[in-house]
């Protein structure tokens, strides 16, 4: 298989780098690059926008409304075999 040179394959080769020689070996260069990039992994998630689905539609009338409940899911009960 030939090598990749893409973004995402040299992406994932600087994580496991930094993940081997940051976090396992102690190289101090390599664990700032690996809390860097887990900090901003971290907050692109935290930060991330977007359209949600729309679930459900439908156009209301004069004096017409909705109500919007949210129930909780039962509780589960022991392990299951």
């Amino acid at each position: 298989m030939a090598p990749s040179f893409g973004l995402a394959s040299i992406s994932e080769r600087v994580r496991r780098t930094s993940i081997r020689q940051g976090l396992l070996g102690g190289n101090r260069f390599w664990l700032v690059v690996f809390g860097l990039s887990h900090l901003g992994r971290w907050s692109g998630k935290l930060t991330k926008k977007g359209t949600m689905p729309i679930a459900f539609s439908e156009r209301l009338g004069p004096g017409e409304a909705f109500e919007i409940r949210h129930v909780q899911a039962p509780k589960r009960r022991g392990r299951r075999s």
